[in-house]
């Protein structure tokens, strides 16, 4: 058995689209994984300020470790 594979005009038009197709797909995932990344980025300075009184909380929780005097 023998195939012809021939490029039509159609064809051609087709693959084209579907290219066209991919690459704008593939833009507007990475516009949505760009949009999520830069609202992650803004929330740490808000963790970062509650981090010192986090860490008071758990310095006072812990017991002092065997052989430590505690305060």
């Amino acid at each position: 058995m023998e195939y012809r594979l021939s490029l039509t005009p159609r064809l051609l038009a087709v693959g084209l689209c579907g290219v066209l197709a991919l690459l704008v797909l593939l833009f507007a995932l990475g516009f949505q994984v760009g949009l999520r990344m830069s609202a992650q980025t803004a929330e740490p300075p808000q963790v970062l300020a509650a981090a010192p009184q986090a860490f008071k909380n758990v310095e006072a929780a812990t017991p002092p470790a065997a052989g430590q005097e505690s305060p």
